[in-house]
């Protein structure tokens, strides 16, 4: 059959498109040398192997058994599909505010707005994002199902595969349940509510115990080296279906969306190099769209002229910042304590590097509960321009939030002990909710304080002990509470008669003490930053 003039003229626009790209990247990758791209891959093949093996040591620390192996057979398809279906909904509210396509400023503007077939356009952008995606969910199922066979029975292979088909499965899904609601311009609240019924579904079935929802079918797949049901197989079809779903419309994609987001997906890679978390929070919350609220969940009561009145100034400043956010802040905030809370709960069953998750839960939680520390980092002038030390005004910064992560970390009590089905749960979390709460705000303030990058220096504070100061000790410590309960596991373990809440209140104390220490390098860390500076 002859070409039409439609498909000739389709074929030029692409050869055209990939002609103009191939261009741009190779202007822009310069004098790109093909022998450092391998080592850099190199590299990180060996670190990512050598992390995930040390980490698959860590978890293998005691294999499941009789009972142990049949709940999971039971429970553990919904429990992964409820986890799938968090990515999807993830998926959606990303394509209701514009992605999952970055594109550059230049591609909305002399490609989009050409008279191009914007489907056409879009094609070759849309595929290559789903090829990451995938390969990256792939790599991280691969990792979790190495992980999976150091706990459970049958043989490596068959957990990676496993792992692997439902990490890239869960991926596509993701980008392409993104690209349907990009290009058809779901609303916010349409795509919030389309992600509360596919996360709804699968809480049913983790509740009643069953799989019946795609999501947990695609969990089944997961368990395939316990139990092969090739019917869950079926699951598997939903992710392929959304992807080519995605594709078809990702045309029809909002212009002035895709390029805020662009220009925000780029300041957002220039604060990441900097190393400059809080401009990377500020950017994920203009991406996520969050907005303050124009009316405070409660009206605050007018301050009184009394000299105490005035001392709690920071107190009530703070108050009435939490009082206006969004309601999707306060729900993430409690995903991250329930995920905290779950985390620890695995840790307590055997899991010892979930530790790290619950840890880093609480941490992130706390970056988003120190914004008004956060803002009076990044807008010093009004408190310079008041007879009061910076430290000091920094550590009245950290009560809120302390009493904010304080209802996060009994949310994650509340899930612990809805996922153990046991009383224990609340005996040991709950003496520990307030010290978990206060390492937390701590953590996220060593965090914020750091003073800016020097750009002469930035090589040099990326690597070694830099590297490990500024990154890892503020998630370090707040995983501090989270390890005080596999104290608390052990001690029991050793003294099975011993009273379960002394063991806590105890370990709450130490916690406490760490959480002093912070504070107080809060409060003299403009002393000891001079004392040194003079020593120099």
């Amino acid at each position: 059959m002859a070409a039409t003039v439609e498909d000739w003229h389709d074929d030029v626009v692409v050869g055209a498109l990939h002609e103009l790209r191939e261009t741009r990247r190779r202007r822009r990758l310069g004098d790109w040398n093909v022998i450092d791209a391998l080592y850099k891959a190199y590299l990180a093949a060996v670190v990512g192997g050598v992390g995930v093996t040390l980490l698959s040591g860590v978890v293998g620390d005691q294999r499941l058994q009789g009972q142990a192996v049949a709940d999971v057979r039971r429970y553990g398809a919904a429990w992964i599909g409820l986890v799938v279906a968090g990515a999807i909904a993830l998926g959606l509210r990303s394509g209701a505010r514009g992605g999952p396509l970055a594109l550059e400023a230049a591609e909305v503007r002399y490609v989009l707005l050409a008279p191009v077939d914007r489907d056409i356009a879009l094609q070759a952008p849309a595929r290559r994002q789903l090829r990451f995606t995938a390969f990256a969910g792939t790599v991280t199922g691969a990792a979790a199902g190495l992980l999976a066979f150091r706990r459970l029975p049958g043989q490596p292979v068959e957990w990676i595969a496993a792992g692997a088909l439902v990490g890239g499965a869960t991926a596509i899904a993701m980008g392409g349940a993104a690209m349907v609601a990009s290009g058809r311009r779901l609303g916010k609240r349409t795509a919030t509510a389309l992600a509360i019924a596919v996360i709804g579904w699968s809480v049913a079935d983790v509740v009643a115990g069953m799989a019946t929802s795609p999501a947990s079918l695609v969990g089944k797949v997961g368990l395939w080296p316990l139990h092969f049901q090739p019917l869950a197989a079926a699951g598997l079809i939903a992710a392929p279906v959304l992807a080519i779903a995605g594709l078809r419309s990702v045309g029809g994609l909002s212009l002035e969306a895709a390029e805020r987001r662009g220009r925000l997906v780029t300041h957002l890679r220039f604060a990441a190099t900097f190393q400059d978390l809080r401009t990377v929070m500020l950017l994920r919350r203009q991406l996520s769209a969050e907005q303050p609220r124009s009316r405070p969940w409660m009206k605050p009561k007018p301050a009184g002229l009394g000299r105490v009145q005035r001392n709690l100034v920071v107190w009530r400043r703070d108050w009435r910042g939490v009082l206006r956010w969004p309601a999707v802040r306060i729900a993430r905030l409690t995903i991250l304590g329930a995920v905290a809370g779950l985390a620890t709960a695995a840790a307590w069953a055997g899991n010892t590097a979930m530790i790290a998750v619950a840890g880093v839960a609480m941490f992130v939680a706390g970056l988003d509960a120190i914004e008004g520390l956060s803002q009076e980092i990044d807008h010093p002038d009004r408190r310079d321009g008041f007879p009061a030390e910076p430290s000091a005004i920094h550590l009245r910064h950290l009560a809120v939030p302390t009493v904010v992560l304080t209802f996060v970390a009994l949310a994650g009590v509340a899930a612990a002990a809805a996922a153990s089905h046991t009383l224990l749960a609340l005996k040991i979390g709950l003496p520990l909710a307030i010290p978990a709460a206060a390492t937390a705000a701590g953590a996220a303030a060593v965090s914020a304080l750091r003073a800016p990058p020097d750009p002469s220096r930035l090589m040099a504070d990326s690597t070694g002990m830099g590297l490990l100061f500024h990154h890892a000790l503020p998630p370090g410590l707040a995983i501090a509470a989270p390890a005080a309960v596999l104290l608390a596991h052990s001690q029991l373990k050793a003294e099975p008669g011993a009273d379960p809440i002394a063991i806590a209140v105890s370990a709450a104390f130490n916690i406490l003490l760490l959480a002093g220490l912070i504070f107080g390098w809060v409060r003299q860390r403009e002393a000891v930053s001079a004392f040194f500076a003079g020593g120099r």
